[in-house]
């Protein structure tokens, strides 16, 4: 079979019969074997009564979430390619040919884009302002930025892709979030991405309301973007605070002949701060990376360079070397630490740092021990 048309669908019995009946006409204009299935999450108004009625093929899905309605549909889907849209007619289902045509032509992922910038259209009241002028640019834009995304409407509920493909990345969200999840990781796989235009209409409902939150939906969506791009929230800060921490002991090199203790203490304190800052926002990020990696939304590549640099066993090398040097403290620190009171802090620092970089040595261990030979 060439295509399934997966719509998902949670009591919209005004506007699924409208729906289906356009997936029909557009399967024979193609003239393709296809089929149109209805991942229903719940519906109790006669929705899937209708559809089945109509010739689609119902999948019940007992978790609730746009994300798990549509994974539980495309799973089940028997088509090369996948399309789908929304039930509540904002799209209109005689244009799945443009999809289609694309996907033939060896595009992996075709994208639709509703807003101007991508050549799309949005009919008046058919989007709330909030989506309109700051969400969803938000947040294309935030994708652009993070992951290099091509698409100019990351919430477009219309898109294309090929099944296969789709199983292979192994999506997870339950939520709204799948839609931004879908495209980020068919990107980071190397998958041919095609973007086209087209309209959002008016929801057709008259009686039900959207299931969208925006407050809920939006959070979650930040969130997931920023924990699975780690140089964004972890990375570029953990050098701003490395680079505080060599600037403050390039001024510390400049007082340690000198007799101004509280200067040289304050100096100090803050090298140590700041040094302790990135190493612990650095280390996060690490954890974030190999989260990001495993969850498929990201390329090994960049961690796979690090741990080939820098080995787990190296973490506890270096604390048992900084550690010993406390044992030395005589020998040692009483040649190049001018100052009594520095001691007071550097022992303490050594200590912290040398458990700390052990303790997040192992969690590293902990989150990648299936990797380990």
């Amino acid at each position: 079979m060439q295509l399934s048309i997966v719509i998902p669908c949670l009591n919209e019995i005004e506007t699924i019969e409208i729906c289906i009946n356009k997936c029909l006409q557009s399967i024979k204009k193609m003239n393709i074997e296809a089929e149109v299935i209805l991942a229903d999450n719940g519906s109790t108004d006669g929705s899937i009564e209708l559809a089945e009625k109509l010739g689609a093929r119902v999948i019940r899905i007992k978790d609730k979430g746009y994300g798990n309605a549509l994974r539980g549909g495309i799973k089940n889907a028997k088509g090369k390619y996948i399309i789908m849209a929304d039930s509540d007619d904002s799209y209109d289902f005689l244009c799945i040919d443009h999809f289609y045509n694309k996907l033939i032509d060896g595009y992996d992922m075709v994208q639709g884009c509703r807003f101007p910038v991508g050549g799309g259209r949005i009919e008046d009241n058919a989007m709330p302002l909030s989506h309109k002028y700051f969400g969803n640019p938000f947040f294309s834009f935030l994708s652009k930025l993070f992951f290099s995304l091509p698409f100019n409407d990351v919430y477009c509920g219309f898109r294309g892709f090929d099944r296969k493909k789709f199983l292979e990345l192994n999506h997870f969200s339950s939520g709204m979030v799948f839609a931004i999840e879908n495209l980020i990781k068919f990107k980071v796989s190397g998958a041919r991405c095609a973007e086209i235009p087209v309209t959002l209409y008016k929801d057709g409902r008259k009686k039900n309301t959207s299931h969208l939150n925006t407050i809920s939906d939006g959070w979650t969506t930040l969130r997931f973007l920023m924990v699975t791009c780690p140089k964004w929230l972890f990375f570029f800060p953990a050098i701003i605070f490395f680079i505080l921490s060599a600037v403050s002991a390039y001024d510390l090199s400049n007082l340690l002949n000198t007799k101004v203790s509280l200067l040289l203490f304050e100096r100090f304190s803050s090298t140590i701060v700041y040094f302790l800052l990135g190493f612990q926002i650095f280390m996060f990020g690490l954890f974030s990376s190999l989260i990001a990696t495993k969850l498929q939304m990201q390329k090994p590549k960049n961690i796979n360079i690090f741990f080939k640099i820098f080995k787990i066993r190296y973490a506890f090398l270096i604390s048992s070397f900084l550690i010993t040097l406390i044992l030395l403290d005589n020998f040692f620190f009483d040649i190049y630490l001018l100052n009594d009171h520095i001691q007071k802090i550097i022992y303490p620092f050594i200590i912290f740092f040398s458990i700390l970089l052990i303790i997040n040595s192992l969690f590293v261990s902990l989150i990648t021990i299936e990797d380990q030979k």
